[in-house]
């Protein structure tokens, strides 16, 4: 076993000692900076022990949170995760772990400072879904710091939990209430969005199959079945910023539907008979374009292109062109609906929320909506049903008063 060497260098100390040979070669592994030969030691036999306990220099014993969650978004997430939820966890990082932990060395981070991270990002009013994410994030990193990477000897996330649902934050919750949509105010946004605009059919759609947005503007004809009066969600499109670093552009890519939710809905008659106008105006459209039709493919990797790679793509949501129409869309019609038509608020999300509570209304079960919306836990579906048997109690008791 290699011997612990201490020297002074000008006016500091530095240890040393030999590592495993590689290729052949001496491999010496020291340190300097030490203001005394003391502290030289000390740091020196500890790095000797946990290199012969670990095979290398336990460099991670001094890394920072933040450098260690950049370590592990890109060792871990960029060969394992989804773009849409790398960019997720690298918001959320940015935005809510690094300012207030990041600074802390990573072998030194306790379960009380995760927990009341937790604890004070809930009295700050935010959602129980974005709790969830933090704590996945957090789990997630310190489990691999643990094992494969052996920097920590355990998981300080282990230990945390979020608030009870009984729990009240000390300020009012950011999460945006579900808005529901009178009949009233669905005509008037249709009329200002008749059919044959660009955001009629993906407003029917999230109006009368409570699609999300993302699984709306990525409908292709394969998914549609007009004879039998279904549609199968299959997909997502999603969009992914450039990367300056590496040099990537900006592109929109496919991907699994939220929570993989692929299921197979049924249409109603009037959302039948408006994809079959659709259908009809678009052959009508590639037949007068001819070669100056646009046409768009599908690469193996799900990205979205017009250079003829991989396998073409038949848009439900394209304009007399073929040219495809993004999500962007609704930017516009939020705004017309909150400025121009008075609807305090308004946003592509409504619909789902408004179809699904049409559909309580109407009695169905619990199971066929969340089957429908492709909700990944029911209870988010029972809330629904909640809201509306709270509802009917407000309305009951009014009833009473008039007897």
């Amino acid at each position: 076993m290699s011997e612990l060497r201490l020297r002074k260098r000008n006016s500091t100390w530095e240890y040393s000692f030999e590592g495993a040979r590689i290729n052949g070669k001496r491999k010496t592994i020291s340190k300097g900076g030490f203001r005394t030969k003391g502290e030289a030691s000390a740091a020196g036999v500890k790095a000797m022990n946990e290199y012969n306990q670990s095979g290398s220099v336990f460099v991670p014993s001094e890394i920072s949170v933040s450098d260690y969650l950049d370590l592990w978004m890109r060792e871990y997430c960029q060969n394992n995760c989804k773009p849409s939820t790398i960019n997720n966890y690298e918001k959320k990082i940015r935005l809510h772990i690094k300012p207030i932990i990041g600074r802390y060395r990573l072998a030194a981070l306790s379960p009380e400072a995760l927990q009341k991270l937790i604890n004070d990002k809930f009295n700050q009013g935010y959602s129980r879904n974005t709790l969830a994410v933090l704590k996945g994030i957090l789990t997630g990193s310190l489990s691999y710091a643990v094992q494969p990477l052996k920097y920590i000897p355990y998981s300080p996330a282990e230990y945390i939990d979020l608030p009870s649902t009984r729990a009240t934050p000390a300020v009012k919750s950011r999460s945006s209430p579900h808005v529901y949509l009178t009949p009233e105010q669905m005509a008037k946004i249709f009329e200002r969005f008749p059919e044959g605009s660009s955001s009629y059919l993906p407003l029917l759609l999230g109006y009368k199959c409570g699609l999300r947005i993302a699984e709306a503007f990525a409908l292709d004809w394969s998914s549609i079945d007009l004879q039998n009066k279904k549609l199968t969600v299959r997909q997502q499109i999603l969009w992914q910023e450039k990367d300056k670093e590496a040099g990537t552009p900006a592109y929109w890519y496919f991907t699994l539907p939220k929570y993989n939710s692929i299921r197979t809905i049924e249409l109603s008659s009037d959302v039948v008979a408006a994809l079959g106008h659709e259908k009809a105006r678009q052959e009508e459209a590639r037949a007068f374009y001819g070669d100056l039709y646009l046409s768009y493919y599908r690469d193996d990797a799900g990205r979205l292109n017009t250079d003829g790679m991989g396998e073409e793509v038949h848009f439900v949501m394209v304009r007399p062109d073929g040219s495809y129409i993004n999500s962007r869309t609704m930017q516009h019609v939020s705004r017309v609906a909150t400025q121009e038509l008075g609807f305090e608020k308004f946003d592509y999300h409504s619909l789902r929320h408004t179809h699904a509570t049409m559909l309580a209304e109407l009695g169905a079960s619990p199971k066929y909506v969340q089957h429908r919306l492709g909700h990944k836990n029911i209870q988010v579906t029972i809330n629904i049903y909640q809201h509306l048997t709270d509802k009917m109690s407000e309305e009951g008791a009014r009833l009473l008063d008039t007897l």
